[in-house]
């Protein structure tokens, strides 16, 4: 292993202490299991039916699997929902930094899936996440099923000057003042203010990790060709992120086979509480079709 993504072992400890009491504040039992890959070990959350079909579940940046989990809980009625937490990010995984723009990352999902016994699943991506779920239809697209993108990754990138205003200057203000106000101007431009955990622990990321700016590369027609599985989008209408208009547009350029799409209204990047039995049911929705 090379060096680690945390500037130091206080801020990892801080870290993982958030991720913890997050895994402790869900209201459901679940398991863990560590998954050996030629990458690094991987850690994985299993929750729900243990009866019912499986869902793998690829998180949003350094969010893991317990934010993961509580997102999506109402699913866990019918289905084994299966987390995975991605290497090389502030999770219970290694810290592997692995290449954006090959098929590691594709290599790595397969490993793991191949390591659970999974042969083929319903597939939801969320944000960041659904880059890697894009890697997967790329390399290995009988694996998936169906696939399910929430405020997707790798399809369009904000343009400049939303992001810049919004982003850039209160985060380089925070950075100059260490002022918890200029920080919260910074969270509340993709997620809710109000939420203290989600505060807290976007602090300890950014002052935590030596974070990692690279954008996910934009998913072309050529590289999904050979994925006819069905595809599905939820887009939230003030994503700064990854907007929905242009989302939709790339989307609908690379997929043919792109059945269905949602917007989630007055939403940001990261769903408010209020949304997230909203996304549970469209998904459960398409799941059932």
């Amino acid at each position: 292993m090379g060096k680690s993504i945390y500037r130091s072992a206080e801020a990892k400890q801080r870290i993982q202490q958030l991720h913890r009491q997050k895994r402790q504040a869900l209201d459901f039992p679940f398991e863990e299991v560590d998954v050996q890959t030629a990458f690094g070990r991987t850690r994985v959350v299993k929750t729900g039916n243990p009866q019912g079909k499986p869902i793998v579940l690829f998180h949003g940046v350094h969010a893991g699997a317990p934010l993961t989990l509580e997102s999506v809980s109402p699913l866990r009625e019918r289905y084994l929902l299966i987390a995975i937490e991605t290497i090389g990010q502030a999770t219970m995984s290694d810290e592997t930094l692995m290449n954006l723009k090959d098929s590691s990352f594709a290599l790595w999902a397969d490993e793991v899936l191949q390591e659970l016994g999974v042969e083929q699943a319903p597939c939801i991506g969320i944000s960041y996440g659904a880059f890697l779920l894009q890697k997967l239809i790329t390399h290995k697209p009988q694996r998936v099923e169906r696939c399910i993108f929430v405020v997707p990754g790798g399809l369009a990138n904000g343009p400049f000057w939303p992001s810049f205003t919004k982003l850039s200057i209160p985060l380089i203000r925070w950075h100059i003042t260490g002022k918890d106000d200029d920080l919260r101007t910074f969270v509340s431009a993709f997620a809710d203010p109000e939420d203290s955990y989600m505060f807290d622990y976007q602090k300890a990321i950014l002052s935590g990790l030596h974070m990692d700016y690279r954008r996910p590369p934009i998913l072309k027609e050529s590289d999904v060709q050979d994925f006819h599985q069905p595809v599905y989008m939820i887009l939230a209408d003030d994503d700064v992120f990854f907007p929905a208009e242009a989302t939709l547009q790339q989307a609908n350029r690379v997929f043919k086979n792109l059945r269905d799409t949602y917007l989630l209204s007055g939403c940001k990047h990261i769903p408010f509480g209020r949304h997230l039995s909203e996304i549970s049911e469209k998904i459960t929705v398409w799941l059932e079709e």
